[in-house]
């Protein structure tokens, strides 16, 4: 079973790598990867570890941000070049950890959806304000807060973090209609038959490492909306509001936690410590990066240059 990862980036410098080197370890066999106008080194970055790992580099600058029709030109493109089983539409902020075993160990061959729990990991204050690796962090929301849908775009005080997220989901390239954006869900042509939900796999979420990357992040969703783009989510619809209410350095404060905050949220049950995504990722990438591929043949793969249908 061949899975392949798809990746919608843009300006992800700080994390590209070690998401692509994390999953490759973990049973991705091959990577398309989309850059939307990236100007931090992020594409450079893709292309360089083109030379270890499988991977189809597309440059998609344009100021648009089709996302459900891009990553399904991705999952296609997964099938049809890299002869993709499964895949997975992912963010460069997102890492699928699995308990046991492989990430593949869950693909069979008369599937269609497998969804997968997602969780926030939060930066604690220290950590945060001194640059600490974003794996070195522990604390993951256990039980969410149920906010009133809507809440993030009428209430300052509020914590983004602590809100309930909808998982994600793994997709049988055969039958694969369309991803829908953000990868929360698919249509699949069997999927009302078979699609299951697994228990073994967990999408670890790391949205808020660095206050600059955070920043660049949102003033380009701010750009977007600028020009046009309406889907998108009302958490990035508040923090382009708080941009431009120079509010970010308050948001920031309800986004990491400080020592007593941490203490509250752990009494009432709202985050919890959560180790194993941390081990995982920094036993990998600790690892001498020849052996950080799962197979000889990343070692010898060129990136495939992506020639668009006309």
């Amino acid at each position: 079973m061949h899975l392949t990862m798809n990746l919608l980036v843009k300006n992800e410098a700080d994390i590209i790598a070690d998401n692509i080197r994390v999953h490759a370890a973990l049973g991705v066999d091959s990577f398309v990867v989309m850059d939307n106008g990236s100007t931090d080194g992020t594409r450079e970055q893709v292309q360089a570890l083109a030379k270890q790992y499988d991977i189809t580099l597309i440059e998609r600058p344009e100021l648009d941000y089709q996302q459900s029709n891009w990553k399904t030109e991705m999952a296609r493109i997964a099938r049809k070049e890299h002869g993709a089983d499964w895949t997975i539409a992912n963010d460069a902020d997102e890492f699928w950890i699995p308990k046991t075993g492989s990430l593949k160990d869950e693909l069979t061959r008369t599937g269609s959806i497998i969804g997968c729990q997602r969780r926030n990991v939060l930066f604690e204050q220290d950590a945060f304000e001194n640059n600490a690796p974003f794996y070195s962090q522990t604390n993951c929301v256990q039980f969410p807060v149920l906010y009133r849908k809507g809440s993030e775009r009428q209430t300052d005080h509020m914590s983004i973090m602590l809100g309930n997220i909808h998982g994600k989901v793994m997709v049988r390239s055969l039958g694969m209609l369309r991803i829908k954006g953000g990868n929360h869900r698919a249509w699949h042509a069997w999927g009302w038959l078979n699609q299951r939900q697994c228990d073994n796999i967990t999408v670890y979420h790391y949205p808020i490492r660095s206050k600059a990357s955070f920043i660049a992040n949102i003033e380009n969703r701010a750009q977007l909306l600028e020009k046009g783009v309406r889907k998108m989510g009302d958490h990035y619809r508040r923090w382009v509001a708080m941009l431009q209410d120079d509010k970010l350095e308050q948001e920031f404060r309800r986004l990491v936690l400080t020592p007593e905050y941490k203490a509250c949220l752990q009494d009432l049950g709202v985050i919890h410590e959560d180790c194993h995504p941390s081990q995982v990722i920094s036993s990998i990438l600790q690892r001498p990066m020849a052996q950080q591929a799962t197979s000889e043949h990343y070692a010898h793969a060129a990136m495939t240059p992506y020639q668009p249908v006309s």
